[in-house]
């Protein structure tokens, strides 16, 4: 089934490729279209995650960003002449499907909606201004192959391969005329479940050309890039987001150890924003805005930029048996042989795993003679020790918070996390680590 599917999926790459309007003979251009955000939904706005959409699970999304002044002509003092675009509104379509649940395919499809151009070839100061609309610049489709799960180690590693097309009109600066590929390298890190940190570098193959040739600094060529991104939880549904990156032709290396840097594609910038994500009502929707400017003054860096976007994100599923009656001995255990499924880097309890404590609360409101229960939380072997017993403490306490939510009293529950401290089974082995990975409720006093 997983071949049938994937000669599915490039099948259909194969027939979306035959409609693009390839150029013929395309010349070669600066690219301006520098914001291109990641399409899977993730933690970030440009900055890739490690993390890859399970198996059929998929992000969708809409974002508009409005660049001002991303090129100009200057003097030599850096000193504006004029323009050449001076407002620049991108629609960017973008979306992802997990393949497997560790290989996505994703892609984006950038449009002009507004852009107001001059016409670089021109040598007076006063050019006659252009309003152009619905331009399409170069889509781009990669995918991520997740090398370390950052669920299970607290930090996650990535690759992504990409591949931009020709399609955009290389004259307005909506793209370089070329087949265009690279790879990119995806580093994160999760700390306490409420900080995010991401690292992307990138590298990515031109043909070398010259844009401008009134300039000999004005050199296409392999380029090299780096972002960084933070994404702090300030709630369940508002958090904070920080990036900047920074992007340079691979021979201007060379410039940078004689103290020189005299190439023109070196734009940095760097954006703040929010984002909100609903989560009882539309969960799955993501809400973002954000706002930046250039750090440079390389080809496509703005002097501000605003960004807006939706994104829908199909929540993950979790594949969980069907529940069964749960039996209570007196004195003994009551035992949760069913993976109780939590949210992800969270204590909450998923709604696919509240049938399973439903007949949990219908024991124990059943069996009155049981005056206490301990709520104990177990975990695997993966991950720190202070980190697991912390969320062991915190899943304990929701599992009991849920249970008094269905009628049982409060004083009848003590939640408490055992970490790895406790094991069942091997460690050594994934399946004695999904046993152990567990929730057991113990009869502490009964009459």
């Amino acid at each position: 089934m997983a071949r049938i599917f994937l000669r599915n999926i490039f099948l259909i790459l194969l027939a979306l490729a035959s409609f693009l309007p390839l150029p013929v003979e395309a010349a070669f251009n600066a690219d301006v279209v520098t914001f291109l955000p990641a399409n899977d939904g993730g933690r970030f706005i440009t900055v890739y995650e490690s993390s890859t959409l399970q198996q059929l699970r998929f992000n969708l999304g809409l974002y508009f960003d409005y660049a001002f002044e991303p090129i100009e002509f200057a003097d030599q003092t850096g000193q504006r002449r004029r323009g050449i675009i001076d407002d620049l509104v991108i629609a960017n379509l973008g979306g992802a499907i997990g393949v497997t649940d560790w290989l996505q395919l994703g892609f984006n499809v950038p449009m002009a909606v507004w852009e107001t151009f001059y016409n670089p070839n021109l040598t007076a100061t006063a050019v006659r201004k252009q309003s152009l609309f619905g331009k399409l610049a170069d889509p781009r489709i990669d995918f991520k192959l997740r090398l370390l799960d950052i669920e299970r180690y607290r930090v996650g590693l990535a690759i992504v391969p990409f591949l931009y097309f020709p399609v955009g009109r290389e004259e307005y600066f909506l793209g370089n005329g070329m087949w265009s590929g690279g790879g990119m390298l995806v580093f994160d890190a999760d700390i306490q479940n409420v900080v995010s940190l991401g690292l992307n570098s990138y590298y990515r193959v031109y043909k070398r050309f010259r844009y401008d040739t009134n300039n000999v600094s004005a050199i296409i060529n392999d380029t090299i890039g780096l972002s960084g991104a933070m994404n702090v939880r300030m709630t369940r549904s508002w958090s904070l987001i920080g990036e900047a990156w920074i992007e340079s032709v691979a021979e201007s290396l060379d410039e940078l150890k004689n103290g020189t840097l005299v190439h023109l594609q070196n734009p940095a910038e760097f954006l703040i924003g929010t984002r909100f994500q609903p989560q009882k009502h539309a969960r799955g929707l993501g809400f973002t805005i954000a706002a930046g400017r250039a750090m440079t003054a390389g080809i496509g860096s703005p002097d501000f930029r605003i960004v807006t976007g939706i994104n829908y994100r199909k929540p993950a599923v979790a594949k969980l048996p069907e529940p069964v009656e749960v039996e209570a001995v007196v004195e003994e255990k009551i035992v949760i042989t069913q993976k109780i499924h939590f949210e992800f880097n969270s204590s909450s309890v998923r709604p696919a795993s509240y049938p399973i404590l439903d007949d949990v609360a219908t024991l124990l409101a059943a069996n009155p003679q049981i005056q206490h229960i301990k709520v104990e939380g177990h975990t695997d072997n993966v991950g720190g020790d202070a980190y697991n017993q912390r969320l062991s403490d915190k899943r304990a306490k929701s599992v009991a918070e849920y249970l008094v939510t269905k009628g049982i009293a409060s004083d009848r529950l003590y939640p408490v996390g055992y970490g790895e401290s406790k094991p069942i089974a091997d460690n050594t082995s994934s399946r004695g680590r999904a046993r152990n990975r567990r929730t057991e409720f113990t009869v502490v006093d009964a009459f």
